[in-house]
This record gives structure tokens, C-alpha cells and sequence, in this order.
């Protein structure tokens, strides 16, 4: 006999126990994590990257200085804590990868988690290779006088005027002139180093969330040694005034400027590794009974700490290359041209360059390293759980098979136009589609779900009621936020031509003569670029739309969200059931007093 509305309702907001077989705590057969600190490293891993480094503080300087921090600040408040919060209070409340726990609100949503999967293997495939490059320098700087430094490899008089960056195109890429050229094929040592990425990776996911905790405990502590090293070195270096008043100097009228709105949005959602799906897996292996209130807010914190952090020792060093070199902090840019140029020439005027050079790029990997397996983790659950893609197969020879497949597919970005390539990868399947998702989610989780709902979930699983900030942010602002960053990303594509930094070398003549010198032209990419960059964003959202169609959501189901009434059963699955053995086990209560299946 079906409840009545009245009756469940009272349920859920004395956030009662309701044996619905939907929710258990991990058996000890299954996976779980060792301990709660492995989960918190693991997601602090996961989220502090390579872009807290190389990114964030080149948003900082050029968008106002300290000024930047009112915006940045804020849009973590409204946008990237709520979509945190809900990411990991979904997988901590469903008990699934991305794909189980949204079609468990509804079955429309499953696509949202294909494309979490989608989206995470090209990050996957790509961002190993960032790592290969990190290993390279790590190997170079053991010598007593790294290669960078100098020009001994080289009778090219375009070296002298700017080493480290002749060295990372000429050497390390071996890079072509042009994306339609590949060069001389696969550069080997490149080969080499992203096999060995592609195994040390392998290695803290093999064994699942066990070994990944175990992991992380090195990976995810280790850079913050290796940041307080160099932020002291830096600090303590003549000129290092000059980069922490350009980062730091408020330039109060950029805050009139939307675009600087728009980058500290689209930095605060990317830099959390939302959207990837992966906090949703490491948070399902957490004990029902978890805190997930406090973990959310600790991460997120922990990541903008270690953005500004990173900032300082930055902009540190670089001041201190200005004052010795001369080039402008103007003149740097984000990504690789402050990691593997200006940083590494900075490094090569210190003194004990091999060691502050070590310890830079050993920094780099372990951010590196901890973010590539936390995603690939974070893949594998659904995969391996949700899809059961790999049948009864051991995890270990699942990891592996996927591992070789990626570390094929990653052979592209050898050759010479491989860092272009890349570019491609970086800049269409993980930015618009992560946005999408994200959208999806956050209406999801405060319409479809419904914030009641939500709110007597956190009740259950922390014994305290949802904070009304969390609310409001989730029903109303955050996805107001996302749409707005969304709709101006798809202006911004259509308005813009997508053009690429093409390495040509200088004019030896120019060289010669000290005229003004560049190694780099900006080229628009060709048509057959434009279309691989479409085709990876269609693949990736696809699933949302198709899912979205075939099982939409009925006219009834639809006012229900709207009117907020949709009211589900709120409580814990017995221990004695296995993990995600049963979806069907959600009901959505009517005004026509009816009970429905929301998954079919």
C-alpha cells in the first residue's frame, strides 16, 4: 500500500531511518578507504593541481592583483564550495561512481555521468603527458649543470637570447612549425618518460581506493614541503619585492571589468575538479555516517590556500628573474611558459641550481601525479562498479587494460606537433562539456532531487540539518552562476578565432643584431582542428542530451521539481546488501497520491 504525501514527508524531516535498500556502509570485502585522512589527502590531490601553480597565479597578476581575491573569493562561495558539497554528499549518500548516483535521482540523468566518464578520459589521456614532461626536467636537473642552462648542445645563436625556452621547443618537444606537421615522428625520450608516467600512475590505482589512499598520503603532502622550500628561497632573493607587489598591488579598477568576474568563475570550478565525476567515487567509499559538510569546506579551502600560497613562491622567484634578466613579470605567460621558461631560468641564476631545480620540478610532478591517479580512480569506479564494463576481471588487470589503451591514444603528443595537439585536448573536452555537467548537477541536485530532500539526506548522514547557505546557493545562485559562465564561453567560441602558439624560432639575423627577437607566431588552427575539438565536446555531452530524451522526465515529474514536492525515501541500506546491487529503489511522492518508480 503507497504512503501517503503527508505521511513520508513527516518521515523525511524527522530524518527517520527508512529501510528502502539504498544506502549501506561498505562492507569489508569491498572498497573503502583505510581511514578518513586517506580520503581527505586523496580529494586535496585530486583538486590541488598543476593549475594552482602555473595558472592561478597568473590570473592573480593579470586581473587586478590582490583585488583578483574579492571575486575569486566569492565565486568559491557561491559556486565552487555548493557544487563541491553537493558532488560529494551525492557520492557519499548514493553509494556509487557518477553514474549509479545521479540515475538514482532519475534516469534521465545517467548521461550526466557518461559524460563525466568521457570527460575524464581525454583528461586522462592528456594531462599523463604533462607529466612526461615534468620527468624530463626532473632527470635533466640531477646533472651538476642542468642542460637548460646553457647552450652547449647548440651552435643556433637564437639559444642565447633565451635558453630555457629554446631548450623546452628544441629539445624536449622537438617541436614542428606548424600543427599540420609532425616532425621527424614520435620524439623517443618523450616515449620513454610517458611510459613511466603511465606506470608510476598505474601503480597508485592498481588496487583501487586502498591504493590510492596509501598514495596520496606522499603525493598530497610532499608539494607543500616543497612549496615552503622554495617560498623561503624566494622570498630571500634580491628582486622578489618586485613579483609580490605586481601580484599583490590592488588595481581596484579591474573589478569593473566582467571578464575578470568571468576568470575567477571559470578558475574556481576548474581548479576543484568538478564535474569529473571523481569526488562522487572517492566520497562513495566514505562511512554513511560521515561529515561530509566539514569535508567539503576543508578541501576547498586547503586548494585556495594553496593557490595564493603557490602565488607567493611564484611571483617570488619571478621578480627576482626580472631584476637579474630584465623581462618584464608582463611578459610571462600561463601554463608551460611559466614552468618549464621563466620559472627554470629563474632557477638557473640561483645559486645551487641543481637542488632548487630538483625540488621545483619534483613539486610539480607530485601535483601532477596525485591529480592524474585521482582522476583515473575516480574513472575506474564507474567503470568497473557502475558499468560493470570489465565483468568479473580482476581491478588490477582492468586498471592495466585501460592504462595501455590511454598510454596508446597518448603517443600523439610525441611528435613534434604534439604539444599543439594537446592545446586541443586542454581547451574543448574539459572546459564547455565540465560546464555542463556541472549545470546539470546542481539543478539536479536542488529541483529533480529537490532541496528538501537533500537537506533530510545531509540530516541523516550527519545529524545535521543542510546549512541555509548551501541551500539557497544550490537552488538558485550556483546554477544562475554556471549559466551565465556557460552562455558567455559559447559567445566567446563563436566571436573569437581559435588560434595556436606555433613555434618558428627566431630570424638568426635578428639575433645577430639584438633586434627584437620571438621564437613563437600565433596561427589559427585549420578546419580539420576545429572539427576534432567539436567531435571531443559532442562526445562528451551527448550522453546528457540522448539520456536526457530517452528517459525524460514526464510533464507531472516536471511540476513536481518546479513546485519542489518531489519527495523521496530518505535512509540507510542494510549492510547485508550489496553495493549498488538494486537502483529501483526511489520514490517520488505525487499529488494525485500515486507512488512512482523514478528508475526504470
Amino acid at each position: 500500500m503507497a504512503k501517503s504525501k503527508e505521511s513520508v514527508d513527516i518521515e523525511i524531516r524527522k530524518g527517520s531511518l527508512v529501510d528502502t535498500g539504498d544506502k549501506e556502509e561498505p562492507k569489508e570485502e569491498e572498497e573503502a578507504w583505510g581511514n578518513k585522512t586517506q580520503f581527505i589527502l586523496a580529494c586535496i590531490g585530486l583538486a590541488v593541481g598543476l593549475g594552482n601553480v602555473w595558472r592561478f597565479p597568473y590570473l592573480l597578476q593579470k586581473n587586478g592583483g590582490g583585488a583578483f581575491l574579492i571575486p575569486y573569493f566569492l565565486m568559491l562561495l557561491i559556486e565552487g564550495l555548493p557544487m563541491m558539497y553537493v558532488e560529494m554528499a551525492i557520492g557519499q549518500y548514493f553509494r556509487g561512481g557518477s553514474i549509479v548516483s545521479w540515475e538514482k535521482i532519475h534516469p534521465s540523468l545517467k548521461g550526466v555521468g557518461m559524460c563525466c566518464v568521457a570527460i575524464s578520459s581525454f583528461l586522462c589521456i592528456y594531462y599523463v603527458m604533462v607529466i612526461a614532461w615534468i620527468i624530463n626536467y626532473l632527470w635533466v636537473s640531477l646533472r651538476p649543470v642542468p642542460p637548460y642552462a646553457g647552450c652547449d648542445y647548440t651552435e643556433d645563436v637564437c639559444c642565447t637570447h633565451d635558453k630555457t625556452l629554446y631548450y623546452w621547443y628544441t629539445v624536449v618537444l622537438q617541436a614542428s612549425p606548424s600543427i599540420d606537421d609532425g616532425g621527424d615522428g614520435p620524439a623517443w625520450h618523450l616515449v620513454v618518460f610517458l611510459i613511466l608516467a603511465w606506470i608510476v600512475t598505474y601503480l597508485c590505482v592498481f588496487q583501487g581506493v586502498k591504493s590510492t589512499g596509501k598514495a596520496a598520503y606522499f603525493a598530497a603532502t610532499f608539494p607543500y614541503v616543497c612549496l615552503l622550500i622554495l617560498l623561503i628561497r624566494g622570498v630571500t632573493l634580491p628582486g622578489a619585492d618586485i613579483g609580490l607587489k605586481a601580484l599583490f598591488t590592488p588595481k581596484w579598477e579591474r573589478l569593473g571589468d566582467p571578464r575578470v568576474w568571468i576568470a575567477a568563475a571559470t578558475q574556481t570550478f576548474f581548479s576543484l575538479s568538478l564535474g569529473f565525476g571523481a569526488l562522487v567515487a572517492f566520497a562513495s567509499f566514505m562511512p554513511y555516517k560521515n561529515n561530509v559538510t566539514h569535508d567539503a569546506i576543508l578541501v576547498a579551502l586547503v586548494n585556495s590556500f594553496t593557490s595564493v600560497l603557490a602565488g607567493l613562491c611564484i611571483y617570488a622567484i619571478l621578480g627576482f628573474r626580472s631584476s637579474v634578466t630584465g623581462v618584464s613579470i608582463d611578459e610571462v605567460e600561463a601554463g608551460t611558459g611559466i614552468t618549464f621558461v621563466a620559472i627554470t631560468e629563474a632557477v638557473t641564476q640561483m645559486d645551487g641550481t641543481p637542488f632548487f631545480a630538483f625540488v621545483f620540478f619534483f613539486m610539480l610532478f607530485n601535483l601532477g601525479i596525485s591529480s592524474q591517479f585521482g582522476t583515473l580512480a575516480g574513472l575506474m569506479t564507474p567503470l568497473y562498479n557502475d558499468l560493470k564494463l570489465f565483468g568479473t576481471a580482476r581491478k588490477e588487470l582492468c586498471v592495466a587494460v585501460l592504462a595501455i589503451v590511454f598510454l596508446l591514444i597518448g603517443l600523439i603528443f610525441t611528435p613534434g606537433n604534439g604539444e599543439y595537439i594537446l592545446q586541443l585536448f586542454n581547451n574543448y573536452p574539459v572546459t564547455m562539456p565540465l560546464l555542463v555537467v556541472g549545470i546539470t548537477e546542481i539543478i539536479a541536485t536542488g529541483w529533480i532531487f529537490g532541496i528538501e530532500n537533500f537537506d533530510a539526506a545531509i540530516r541523516d548522514m550527519t545529524g545535521a540539518p543542510c546549512p541555509l547557505y548551501f541551500k539557497i546557493c544550490i537552488k538558485y545562485i550556483s546554477p544562475a552562476v554556471m549559466i551565465v559562465l556557460l552562455a558567455w564561453l559559447l559567445v566567446y567560441s563563436m566571436i573569437n578565432v581559435e588560434t595556436y602558439g606555433a613555434f618558428v624560432n627566431c630570424n638568426p639575423d635578428d639575433a645577430l643584431q639584438n633586434k627584437t627577437i620571438t621564437f613563437t607566431e600565433n596561427k589559427e588552427l585549420p578546419q580539420w582542428a576545429r572539427v576534432m575539438g567539436g567531435l571531443m565536446i559532442l562526445i562528451c555531452v551527448l550522453p546528457v542530451a540522448v539520456y536526457g530524451v530517452w528517459k525524460h522526465m514526464t510533464l507531472d515529474e516536471i511540476k513536481q521539481a518546479i513546485r519542489g514536492r518531489r519527495v523521496y525515501e530518505i535512509g540507510e541500506k542494510p549492510k547485508s546488501t550489496s553495493r549498488g546491487a538494486d537502483v529501483k529503489v526511489n520514490y517520488a511522492v505525487h499529488d494525485d497520491g500515486q507512488q512512482y518508480d523514478t528508475v526504470q
